[in-house]
């Protein structure tokens, strides 16, 4: 029988990503570095020199600049998240050879079940995020397609119009435009979110290990037995105390990974999103039709997301980082010996200072820095408005 592995949990992540081209696996083969490089080039860099050269076509009215400001940017945030899948893939393995060792895995049952509850709660998060996604996606492309079948209404690209392109071209091509569009903003989409769901798994992992961690140390017991002497008792713990200290390096040596692995992609994003939030808002200033409007809320409320689950993962991550300390004052430590007391206090000592994983090192990733970004994203959107006005 094989063994489950914590990165199992990873699979229908990288499943999407292998067939987006992003995804290798642990072999590199040959026909798939030809695949993945066809694919990145046709639906990422062409499809965003398009992108590029619409922008610098639009007509200099707000309304329709702000529509493509918003795709735009947005494709900031995914070419940030590709260079992490591209560039960041050794480390990765890494993360995942620590979060696989045995100390990762739990020394009881209480601690085996932290680590399924979290688990199994970012398996939740990965599907709610997916489902959202899906829906933004099919209420943008699919909705125009059936009013225009059924109600004969006029149908536009769904991502942009190509301004620097001819109409008749437009017109003569319209069907390939658009399912080009159509997939390459699905592929996007993707990478949003199975890129989010790895990074936020990679969190919640660090939360688990945490709270098994404070739930080691807080129940280091006095051994009673009449068949040990004291000074083999002591010996006993000493070494027990070991294996959790060594747990936890491991685990500090796993948030440094974790901290170079998605620094870069957290502070594009971070900076990104709080630009299409405010973006976004303005829009709903705008005339919209009911479709718009769905798509614009659900937009709005995705950038929201993508943002909110780093910061409130990366607070939680610090508050259950600063309990430690606590825990090794909860354990039954005074009749100890002085080795096992100098090993406790040199885990209080790092205990002291707090896990903060940060955006390349300039912000932390915290509800405090989701609340600056959310009021300053709505000061630049009264600007504009009174600018409007």
């Amino acid at each position: 029988m094989v063994e489950n592995k914590l990165s199992d949990c990873f699979k229908v992540n990288f499943i999407f990503l292998k067939i987006f081209g992003l995804w290798p696996g642990s072999r590199d083969s040959g026909y798939y570095k030809y695949y993945s490089t066809v694919f990145l080039l046709i639906i990422l860099l062409v499809y965003n020199i398009l992108l590029v050269f619409n922008f610098l076509s639009t007509p200099r009215k707000i309304d329709l600049v702000m529509n493509e400001v918003m795709f735009l940017f947005t494709e900031i945030a995914v070419f940030s998240k590709v260079f992490l899948m591209l560039f960041m893939r050794q480390k990765i393995f890494d993360a995942f050879d620590i979060l696989n060792c045995d100390a990762f895995k739990g020394q009881d049952d209480f601690s085996r079940q932290i680590i399924k509850n979290h688990t199994r709660k970012y398996q939740i998060y990965w599907k709610s995020n997916a489902i959202l996604s899906n829906f933004v996606h099919f209420s943008q492309i699919y909705i125009p397609i059936f009013q225009h079948v059924v109600f004969n209404k006029d149908i536009e690209l769904p991502v942009c119009k190509y301004y620097f392109l001819d109409d008749q071209i437009i017109r003569n091509f319209f069907v390939f435009w658009f399912i080009y569009q159509t997939f390459g903003i699905y592929a996007h989409m993707n990478y949003n979110v199975n890129v989010d769901a790895l990074i936020a798994g990679l969190l919640v992992h660090i939360i688990a290990q945490l709270k098994v961690i404070r739930h080691e140390i807080e129940n280091i017991k006095v051994l009673k037995s009449n068949k040990k002497s004291l000074q083999e008792t002591d010996r006993l713990q000493i070494l027990t105390l070991n294996t959790y200290l060594k747990h936890y390096e491991a685990l500090l040596k796993y948030c440094s990974i974790v901290q170079d692995i998605i620094g870069i992609t957290m502070f594009v994003q971070f900076g990104v999103s709080s630009v299409i939030i405010c973006v976004v808002l303005y829009c709903l200033l705008m005339p919209f039709t009911i479709q718009g409007l769905m798509f614009k809320l659900a937009y709005l409320f995705a950038m929201m997301l993508q943002i909110f689950v780093p910061a409130w993962l990366g607070t939680q991550v610090e508050y259950e980082s600063q309990k430690l300390t606590f825990a090794a004052y909860s354990c039954e430590w005074i009749p100890r010996s002085e080795i096992f007391k100098r090993s406790l206090k040199l885990f209080m000592e790092r205990g002291n200072t707090s896990i903060v994983l940060t955006g390349w090192r300039i912000f932390p990733l915290s509800l405090d820095t989701f609340t600056s970004i959310m009021k300053t994203a709505y000061s630049f959107f009264t600007l504009f408005h009174n600018i409007q006005e």
